[in-house]
């Protein structure tokens, strides 16, 4: 049984599912009154359209879709239980992988939803060239972290995000997330391994922190775990030293250390 306590509380936070029964509707409900932080970049809505299979003519609906707020892409998501069965988690977001996206029936869909559930208006245009110019991606949110799902779940290039609700006994949540949340870059910076010290790296180009912890400590996100690193300059260069024992980056790989709006650190593969 998983629990959080919240010190200035006073108060431990149970894992709802360890101390009461939902359904994948009550889960929804949670996500979408917190979409806004949970994808801030984004517009995002409910989106019950029925999909087609490209390759099994398989029919299924998603729950939400997303637009970004510079129609550069968007998504579908599908929330599920995390004991439900994952042969049929897989089978209905490859569906919508596979999916057939008739742009100007979709497009005319969003925009209604979009005005009803976003507050924002936009033109049938704009929305048919994304639908027909990008292909969406697909995003799975489950209640708590399966580590036999991602794998699968990526190679049919589908993502997996993690929205898992504590319950407190005065009947207060609070939430973890984890997981392949779509982050927008809004600085970035290339990558490389110090030649010597191998916890060291060093930031290529110009790069602002803007949120630090005390002794200029700071959590960057790589491939779904939050790592911690010293921020430092040494000649007027800017260094990374990972506060553990091994530096997690693959030393053979190239990579970009970014920020978002939330001045949240990610580094990723490059």
């Amino acid at each position: 049984m998983s629990r959080v306590l919240i010190p200035a509380e006073g108060a431990w936070y149970h894992e709802l599912k360890s101390i009461g029964y939902y359904g994948e509707s009550d889960l929804e409900r949670e996500i979408r009154q917190h979409l806004r932080s949970l994808f801030p970049d984004f517009w995002v809505f409910p989106f019950k359209k029925k999909v087609v299979s490209r390759d099994t003519a398989d029919i299924y609906k998603p729950d939400l879709a997303m637009v970004r707020k510079d129609f550069s892409a968007w998504g579908v998501i599908e929330i599920e239980l995390s004991d439900h069965d994952f042969d049929h988690v897989l089978k209905q977001t490859v569906c919508f992988v596979e999916g057939k996206y008739d742009a100007p029936d979709m497009a005319a869909y969003i925009q209604r939803q979009m005005k009803t559930h976003c507050g924002t208006s936009v033109g049938l245009p704009r929305l048919r060239k994304l639908l027909g110019d990008e292909i969406p991606t697909v995003l799975v949110i489950a209640d708590a972290q399966v580590d036999t799902w991602k794998k699968q779940l990526k190679a049919s290039g589908i993502d997996l995000c993690v929205f898992q609700i504590f319950k407190s006994q005065g009947g207060r949540h609070i939430y973890r997330t984890l997981g392949d949340y779509p982050a927008v870059a809004v600085q970035e910076a290339h990558c490389r391994r110090h030649q010597s010290l191998s916890n060291v790296i060093e930031v290529i180009g110009p790069f602002q922190f803007k949120k630090l912890r005390n002794k200029k400590h700071i959590d960057i996100v790589f491939d779904s775990h939050l790592t911690r690193w010293a921020v430092f300059t040494d000649n007027g260069q800017k260094y990374l030293r990972f506060m553990g024992k091994v530096n997690p980056l693959p030393p053979n790989a190239t990579y970009v250390l970014f920020s978002d709006r939330a001045h949240k650190y990610y580094f990723r593969i490059s």
